[in-house]
């Protein structure tokens, strides 16, 4: 890595001197020009940096893992000590130094193009002077991640054992300066993750799945206010057959984070924690490997494809799920049944995303279209197709509602754009279940996963109701009234369902045979 920065480094700053000393410019094109040319200075140096830094730290964690080899709870400094530092502070670096070498790129190209603008008045220079507002949002991102933590302090979490495991009691208090009422409450949420990292390189992605979580509210009466800090009391119960945390490889592990958020005047609070829970030999026995199809009481995950119907034995009812105090379904009482209506649009950030993705793309492809020099034939392939692929997105996001109604023997669902659409429906009696469905492809690195309701019918085939919910507990919500009112068996579980990526890792388990990983095996020396 040091190799690897060093000429980035050394150009980087040789160009940003010869910039700063070039004859016959003006000041302010020199100072740009320098400064655009300081960033690759600036990778070079901190890839040596982080080179150097990131050696230390793996000798300190080689350290600790080898005076605890059946301990990995006490792998981190944090856990060792009983505590779990937030994210915040983490997140507040990685902002800043994004910040400055986003305006660093793209500050001098916004000012330049501004002043060509002003001189020339061509509207080709437009596109590119509002290329900075891209760094001033990040700059804003910064700037509000930094009142964050100031306002609140470095926040922790205190374990009350060490470490958590399957089965057993998961509670702790969170300490926080909190100078404000919170009238809402704080929420929070309990969840275990797979994270999963594809490809390399430019083409590196990161899907973080939720694979089970719990979330709930303590009201501001339960919070307790002292001389130095306010302190928020946790308490969850994990399932006895819950995956254990498991890091041992990088691309695809399995994670404990608790979220915390509470809606307070100004910036809001929102901190992250990641949890040790590894299963020891006093916990609770984990239950015995189940068929691929076969549900469990809590992690449902499923490698294999749905096609046979499990016999009515080996599918364990789920527990009712309480109504959300939000959700973005309309719940009606009809004669036709009980109706739920998805309206268009339900899910704005993604609806305005791939809006203004169409726009750009179709503004990029009427570009090419009116160029002086016509471009390459495959530069319109590329962009008509991203146009047309961005436009079908739009649709679906913006414009398509679905309409399900449960009643009088039968499901009918109803998918339609502007209100055009087809009508269709399933007799109950033909109906074996209906399940919540996510997969890794609709999991993002921000951990939004997004549900779909699938229907299973007594022949086999599947269905899919709707998708594109956001929350976990709103689709889980939807199913337990749909089963109530269609007279089904009771089954609210979450069906990750994917046959590429296998079973989530597990310390002891089978190694994962899929195409995109390679396992890490650990060899242990003992005197």
């Amino acid at each position: 890595m040091t190799v690897f920065g060093l000429p980035f480094l050394g150009m980087g700053l040789f160009a940003a001197y010869t910039f700063l000393n070039a004859p016959n410019q003006p000041l302010s094109g020199r100072i740009g020009a320098s400064v655009f040319a300081s960033v690759f200075a600036l990778i070079g140096g901190g890839l040596i940096f982080g080179s150097w830094y990131g050696y230390w730290l793996q000798k300190e964690k080689a350290r600790r893992e080898s005076a605890n080899l059946e301990s990995p709870w006490l792998w981190r400094q944090d856990w060792a000590a009983s505590r779990v530092e937030g994210k915040n502070k983490s997140s507040v670096i990685g902002w800043w130094v994004a910040a400055v070498l986003a305006n660093m790129f793209s500050l001098p190209v916004s000012l330049g193009s501004i002043s060509k603008l002003l001189s020339t008045q061509d509207p080709k220079y437009i596109f590119p002077s509002a290329f900075g507002l891209l760094g001033l949002l990040v700059l804003f991102g910064a700037i509000r991640a930094t009142i964050r933590l100031e306002r609140f302090g470095k926040t922790y979490f205190e374990m009350a054992s060490l470490p958590f495991s399957p089965g057993s009691r998961l509670a702790g208090a969170i300490h926080i300066h909190l100078d404000t009422d919170v009238r809402r409450g704080v929420d929070l949420k309990l969840w275990c993750a797979r994270i999963v990292v594809t490809g390399s390189g430019k083409d590196r992605s990161t899907h973080k799945m939720p694979l089970w979580e719990e979330s709930k509210n303590i009201p501001a009466t339960s919070l307790v206010h002292g001389p130095l800090d306010t302190i928020i009391p946790v308490e969850f119960t994990i399932p006895s057959d819950a995956l254990q945390t498991d890091d041992d490889n990088p691309n695809d592990k399995i994670q404990w984070s608790l979220q915390v958020k509470a809606d307070v005047p100004g910036v809001n609070y929102s901190d992250e924690f990641e949890l040790p829970v590894f299963r020891q030999a006093q916990s609770p026995e984990a239950p015995a490997p189940a068929p691929a199809w076969q549900t469990n009481s809590s992690f449902e995950i499923s490698s294999g494809s749905q096609t046979a119907t499990p016999p009515e034995s080996s599918v364990e009812t789920g527990a009712e799920v309480p109504e959300p105090e939000l959700h973005r379904v309309a719940v009606t009482d009809s004669p036709q049944g009980l109706e739920f209506y998805f309206r268009a649009g339900r899910n704005r950030f993604r609806a305005v995303l791939f809006v203004v993705l169409a726009a750009g793309c179709g503004a990029l492809l009427y570009a090419l279209i009116h160029a002086r020099q016509r471009p390459p034939i495959f530069a319109f392939f590329i962009v008509g197709l991203l146009t047309f692929a961005m436009t079908l997105a739009s649709i679906r996001a913006a414009l398509t509602s679905t309409r399900i109604v449960v009643g009088n023997g039968v499901i009918s669902w109803r998918r339609a754009v502007l209100g055009i659409g087809r009508t269709r429906q399933m007799q109950i009696a033909d109906v074996a279940s209906i399940l919540v469905v996510t997969s890794i492809q609709q999991a993002s690195s921000s951990g939004s996963t997004l549900y779909s309701l699938r229907m299973q019918t007594n022949s086999g085939k599947n269905h899919t109701l709707v998708d594109d919910i956001q929350s976990r507990q709103e689709a889980r919500w939807i199913v337990s009234e749909i089963e109530k009112r269609a007279g089904l068996r009771l089954n609210t579980q979450v069906r990750v369902s994917d046959a590429f990526y296998g079973s989530p890792p597990q310390p002891g388990a089978a190694s994962p045979q899929g195409p995109a990983f390679s396992t890490k095996a650990s060899v242990r020396i003992e005197r």
